[in-house]
């Protein structure tokens, strides 16, 4: 079966490469040179049967007897969009062959080779991403949200009187300070008891209405003069 999936690979048929995939094809197994599927189609361009291979569990790194890797063959065939999925793929431009060759030394295209350095170097950016990520607001040290918390200008509230504790009265002192807050108090409340008295007796009174007594005088002169008679 490792014959047919390699015909079929290097022919480009990824419908049988995936049928065979899934049916429990030796995807590792090697031909001459130790050349396995994936360096056949890799050879000849064919992305999709690449693509079915890796997500097979064909590693990207494999090399044959003489060192190349998929992608080797890839730029060496100047398949530009195979060397560029490979490279995505974390295939590593470094990598030699026995003879000390990179997958570069295998092209004389300048933009080939200018594409993927950039390529590679924005893979190995994300990759760094990925492994040691931005802290997020629950990774913070308590060291951080004690300067959070300095900044603030409510760091140091003044206590109020429900926050301040009930102090024991178990000193003379303290009952001594307490008799002499309880008399002032007794004695505020006399001293406003004696105010309001006086303000209610210098407060006047109603003003009575004045009768006219001038036919009570007229009356008692008419029984005098009547008497006198």
């Amino acid at each position: 079966m490792g014959k047919i999936l390699h015909l079929a690979a290097w022919s480009g048929h990824n419908e049988v490469v995936s049928y065979l995939c899934k049916n429990k094809a030796d995807v590792r197994a090697a031909a001459m040179d130790d050349m396995g599927a994936i360096h056949f189609a890799a050879q000849k361009g064919h992305l999709e049967v690449v693509r079915t291979l890796l997500s097979s569990g064909v590693s990207v790194k494999s090399s044959s007897r003489k060192g190349l890797t998929p992608l080797h063959y890839a730029v060496q065939g100047s398949h530009v969009e195979l060397a560029k999925y490979l490279v995505r793929k974390r295939s590593s431009l470094a990598a030699k062959t026995k003879a000390g060759k990179t997958p570069l030394d295998l092209t004389n295209n300048e933009e080939i080779r200018s594409c993927l350095v950039e390529l590679e170097k924005s893979s190995t950016e994300e990759k760094k991403e990925e492994t040691d990520p931005k802290p997020s607001m629950d990774d913070k040290s308590p060291g951080d949200d004690q300067i959070i918390i300095e900044g603030n200008d409510e760091k140091d509230p003044k206590p109020s009187a429900e926050d301040k504790p009930l102090q024991p009265l178990g000193s003379d002192s303290e009952a001594v300070t307490m008799q002499d807050e309880n008399q002032d108090n007794q004695t505020g409340n006399v001293k406003r008891k004696g105010d309001e008295a006086g303000m209610k007796e210098n407060l006047p009174g109603p003003k009575k209405a004045k009768v006219a007594l001038n036919h009570l005088v007229g009356a008692d002169d008419d029984a005098l003069e009547e008497d006198n008679l």
